[in-house]
């Protein structure tokens, strides 16, 4: 049964005690994702300029930010979504410094 409780989406089995926070469920994934991009970071299994390391930084602040729409933070809350644009900043350095790669590497053939 879906209810609406402390502004929580609550999902509740009718036959036991049991309780699941559908919000607290999906902030806990946000933060197993950004702990995964650390730890590939740290392990040197993924670099900080690779595209993937900025685009789980960024699934997973946003998770977490789903969270915290039903249970707020503001501390909490800024942190996020000051990572969430560092993330989004992040992926398009890269996106636009292959873009411009391309770019030169086609200029240089051109001029040879």
């Amino acid at each position: 049964m879906l209810t609406n409780s402390n502004q929580a989406v609550i999902l509740e089995e009718t036959d036991s005690s049991f309780t699941t926070y559908i919000p607290d469920i999906i902030g806990c994934f946000g933060t197993v994702i950004v702990l995964i991009a650390y730890i590939l970071l740290q392990t040197k299994r993924l670099d900080s300029h690779n595209i993937l390391f900025s685009f789980l930084n960024l699934i997973g602040g946003l998770l977490i930010l789903v969270s915290l729409l039903y249970c707020w933070n503001l501390a909490a809350v800024a942190m996020e979504v000051s990572w969430v644009i560092v993330s989004g900043f992040g992926m398009a350095k890269v996106l636009f410094s292959q873009s411009f790669k391309v770019r030169k590497q086609r200029w240089e053939r051109e001029i040879s």
